[in-house]
C-alpha cells in the first residue's frame, strides 16, 4: 500500500448533539463538541464511511464536497462500501472505466493527503457487462486493493488493520447475495490481537429500503450475523440504501453488549430514498432504530486510542447543510453515537 504521510492536526468543531461517553445515544438535543484526535501515539484515530457515491463524467458535486470535508476531519482511511460509480445495467464496459477513472479524480486530494480509500463492489458495479476486468485494472498499481481474499474473489474480498483495528470487506456478487463465510471465519479466527472489528460490505443484511438483496437470503445472513457477533464486531457499515440509518440488531439474548450495530451510509451521491421499514425476513433478530437521515452525508468514526485497553467506537453522522453565512453546503454533525469492544 501507499506510503501514508498523515496530517497531524486538532480538528474542533460544534455541531448539534450530545456528546455522551460510552454506550450511548445523541440526539438533536442540545450542543455538542466533537474532541479532535490526540496528537500523540496514544490518542484516539478516525475512519470515515461514505457508500454510494454515483459519480459519472459529468456528476460528482456531493462526493466532491465529502471529500472535502473528509480532509478536514484528520482521518487515516476511508472505507467505501459499493457504488461507487453510477454504472448500472445500461452502462458499457468503457463507459464504466471512465466514471470509475471520474471516481479516482474525486477521491485524488484523499490520496493526495496520504489516505488510503478502500472500496467494495455495489450492485451498480456487478450490473454491468464484463465489468470485473475493468474493476481489476482501476484498482491496480498505487490503487491495489489488499490481495489477501479468498480464490476468485482477489481485490474483491480483503483485510487490513490499523492500529488496534482489523477491517474487513467482504463482497456480496461473487455469488450472488452471500458471503464467502469459510473465508471470513478463518479471518476472525486468526485475529487474536485487535479488540476492533469492523465488517463492511454493500448490501445491508436487515432490510431498510430495498425489497430485494442479501436480507432475503437468511441463512447465509444469519450465519454471516451470528459470526460477527461471536468475534466481537460491534458495527457492520453498509450502503445501498441512499440515506443514513442506524439501527442495533437485537439477538434476543437480553445482553445489549454483544448486539452487533447496522449502520447504512449510503447517502454519497446517489438519488436520496425517502422510505424505510425493518419489515424483512429478520429470523430471530429485531432491529431497533437508533437514527434515521434522508439527507447527504457520511459517518465518522472515532476510536479512542491505539491500544488494547481502547475500546470506545464513537460514530457521528456528518449531514449537509446550507450555510447562509458562506452560501455554501457544508457537513455537520448532527448525531453521535458510542458503542465499545468487548
Amino acid at each position: 500500500m501507499r506510503l501514508k504521510f498523515y496530517i497531524v492536526g486538532l480538528i474542533l468543531f460544534i455541531a448539534i448533539g450530545t456528546w455522551l461517553p460510552g454506550c450511548s445515544d445523541s440526539g438533536n438535543k442540545a450542543k455538542f463538541i466533537l474532541p479532535g484526535p490526540g496528537t500523540g501515539s496514544t490518542g484516539p484515530w478516525r475512519f470515515a464511511v461514505v457508500g454510494d457515491t454515483h459519480v459519472t463524467v459529468t456528476s460528482s458535486e456531493i462526493p466532491a464536497e465529502i471529500v472535502q470535508s473528509i480532509l478536514n476531519d484528520n482521518v487515516k482511511l476511508v472505507v467505501v462500501p459499493g457504488d461507487l460509480a453510477n454504472a448500472g445495467k445500461a452502462c458499457s464496459a468503457v463507459q464504466f472505466e471512465e466514471q470509475l477513472n471520474a471516481w479516482l479524480a474525486v477521491m485524488a486530494p484523499l490520496y493526495a493527503a496520504g489516505i488510503d480509500v478502500y472500496p467494495v463492489r455495489g450492485n451498480h458495479e456487478n450490473d454491468v457487462t464484463a465489468h470485473l476486468a475493468v474493476w481489476q485494472n482501476i484498482f491496480s498499481g498505487s490503487y491495489a486493493l489488499p490481495g489477501n481474499g479468498p480464490a476468485g474473489e482477489t481485490g474483491l474480498t480483503y483485510s487490513f488493520t490499523v492500529n488496534n483495528a482489523l477491517f474487513i470487506g467482504v463482497d456480496q456478487y461473487a455469488t450472488m447475495y452471500t458471503v464467502n463465510q469459510t473465508w471470513l471465519d478463518q479471518q476472525f479466527a486468526d485475529n487474536s490481537t485487535r479488540p476492533h472489528v469492523f465488517v463492511f460490505a454493500h448490501e445491508p443484511a436487515f432490510k431498510v429500503f430495498h425489497q430485494v438483496g442479501f436480507h432475503e437470503y437468511v441463512a447465509g445472513r444469519d450465519a454471516f450475523w451470528s459470526s460477527m457477533s461471536n468475534a466481537g464486531v460491534r458495527v457492520f457499515f453498509c450502503g445501498h440504501e441512499h440515506l443514513y440509518d442506524l439501527a442495533r440488531i437485537d439477538d434476543g439474548d437480553g445482553n445489549e453488549s454483544n448486539d452487533v450495530y447496522q449502520c447504512a451510509s449510503g447517502a454519497g451521491g446517489g438519488p436520496l430514498h425517502d422510505k424505510h421499514n425493518y419489515n424483512g425476513n429478520n429470523s430471530i433478530y429485531t432491529p431497533i432504530q437508533l437514527h434515521h437521515a434522508v439527507e447527504f452525508g457520511y459517518v465518522l468514526v472515532e476510536v479512542s486510542g491505539v491500544t488494547n485497553d481502547d475500546l470506545d467506537v464513537t460514530l457521528t453522522w456528518k449531514q449537509r447543510t446550507f450555510d447562509p453565512g458562506t452560501s455554501t453546503y457544508i457537513y455537520v454533525a448532527t448525531h453521535s453515537f458510542t458503542c465499545k469492544a468487548y
